[in-house]
């Protein structure tokens, strides 16, 4: 088999017809309707699930549900630290403007002394 000009060719230098084509021409034995499950006509059963598949089956509906319950615990707790976030953000923020307002108020009264340390110096005199 050789590729040329973007088609799979056969040793013959003939195209075929697609990867379907080529399937089909490699492996007549196989129905080729939409379901490849049977061959020749022939109906193929599953096979019955044994104990240890329906365990899995068990364990991986557990894992699914635990993986669920994970799921909203994480989305519950990242709303709650937004919340908290905010929280402290805002009081963050107030706290900011309360010791700007003490530190002004603080200065205004060390100014306000000075001047009357300033006056009193001159009624001693």
């Amino acid at each position: 088999m050789q590729k040329k000009d973007k088609e799979l060719r056969i040793s013959s230098n003939g195209p075929i017809g697609g990867y379907h084509g080529w399937l089909k021409a490699y492996t007549p034995d196989l129905d080729w309707l939409p379901n490849l499950r049977t061959t020749k006509g022939v109906e193929v059963e599953a096979p019955k699930e044994d104990e240890e598949v329906q365990a899995l089956k068990t364990k991986l509906e557990k894992a699914r549900t635990i993986k669920e319950k994970f799921k909203s615990a994480a989305i519950r707790i990242r709303k709650e630290n937004a919340e908290l976030r905010d929280v402290n953000i805002t009081t963050t923020k107030a706290l900011e403007q309360e010791t700007k307002r003490a530190h002004k108020e603080e200065h205004d009264r060390n100014k306000f002394r000075g001047a009357l340390w300033g006056s009193n110096s001159e009624l001693k005199l």
